[in-house]
């Protein structure tokens, strides 16, 4: 008799199999793993072919913010070029409201075939889990990651009339007179404040946060001086800078942007941990077939490596970077969520 071990961890369906198991024969057990393997063989074959066949419908990208924006012209971008080689329909539909969570829950509503994508951000993997208490997703258990599309850095801006020309500049200026120093920010918890916080903290310094409801509210007073300093990102105030209503004196991206290549690194500067970077990308549903998931991520980094998408996207200040795998971006995911949920900690945003 062949005698099959168990372990004492199996349920008890499992352990019933392993007794009946133990009482068959030795030609009864090839038998067995015969049609065990040849199974195995149909049910890869069978996810194979569903990736082959793949889509089978209309492919819709849910995107959190409104029409107009970088997100929304990347998401549009990346639907064109992807309809184009799938052969089938792909729409965007823009699902504003509640920092994303209208999206999601939208999103989370589907099945988890591919047919259904989810746009992202750094808010809404990283940030909304540690500033809100009653989130209703868990983006590393719900949320199976395709690939990152793009980032877009933030830049420390003052008046073009201010007497800082360098991060050190504002240093010394906040040491030499604590709290008389105020920053703005598009919000609690936003990606602007806690970048803002991190230079805070880095540089040993204090300051006033005022926040705004947006970029185009508190550009005014940037610009007129009523608040010290700003982290943007570029879609607002780089027309600004080009227009000498504001000074760029770093970015806090991990390299140099290509339509600032004067303006250094926050690292550069001299505050390497003040980096923190806009980043969106795209996810299935948790569940989605992984033959489905790699022909996504294949197609979407084809889609974003078109000359014509990183030229437009380059534009409007962002920097196309699609992801080498589905589990680059998971490592991101997880890194991420880590880093700037201890930020929203750290600058008592939570809510």
């Amino acid at each position: 008799m062949i005698k099959v071990c168990c372990g004492g961890s199996a349920d008890i369906v499992f352990a019933s199999l392993c007794r009946w198991l133990t009482l068959l024969g030795r030609k009864s057990m090839n038998i067995i793993y015969k049609a065990l393997a040849a199974a195995t063989v149909v049910a890869a074959t069978a996810l194979t072919a569903s990736a082959q066949e793949f889509p089978t419908k209309t492919i819709t990208i849910i995107v959190p913010f409104s029409a107009g924006g970088s997100s929304d012209i990347g998401a549009r971008l990346a639907a064109e070029k992807l309809s184009a080689s799938i052969r089938q329909p792909v729409v965007v539909e823009n699902k504003t409201g509640a920092n994303g969570q209208v999206a999601v829950n939208e999103f989370m509503s589907k099945e988890a075939d591919g047919h259904t994508l989810l746009w992202v951000s750094h808010g809404i993997v990283a940030i909304n889990p540690a500033l809100y208490k009653d989130l209703s997703y868990d983006p590393l258990k719900d949320f199976e990651p395709i690939t990152l599309a793009f980032t877009s850095t933030h830049i420390l801006l003052v008046p073009t009339d201010s007497p800082f020309k360098a991060p050190a500049d504002l240093v010394a200026a906040a040491k030499a007179k604590p709290g008389e120093l105020t920053f703005a920010s598009v919000g609690v918890g936003s990606g602007s404040h806690l970048v803002a916080e991190m230079f805070k903290t880095e540089a040993g310094i204090s300051a006033e946060h005022v926040p705004y409801k947006g970029s185009t509210d508190a550009l005014p007073d940037v610009i007129s001086g009523r608040v010290s300093y700003f982290f943007d990102g570029p879609a607002n105030s780089l027309g600004m800078i080009k227009e000498g209503k504001l000074r760029a004196l770093a970015v806090t991206d991990t390299q140099r942007a290509a339509y600032l290549p004067g303006v250094p690194t926050m690292a550069e500067a001299g505050f390497p941990n003040s980096q923190l970077n806009a980043w969106f990308g795209l996810v299935a549903k948790t569940g989605t077939p992984k033959p489905i998931i790699t022909r996504l991520h294949a197609e979407l980094v084809k889609a974003y490596s078109d000359p014509t998408v990183v030229a437009k996207m380059a534009d409007i200040g962002t920097t196309v970077r699609p992801s080498a795998s589905p589990a680059e971006f998971a490592d991101m995911f997880k890194s991420e969520h880590k880093r700037l949920g201890a930020a929203v900690v750290a600058a008592n945003a939570v809510q």
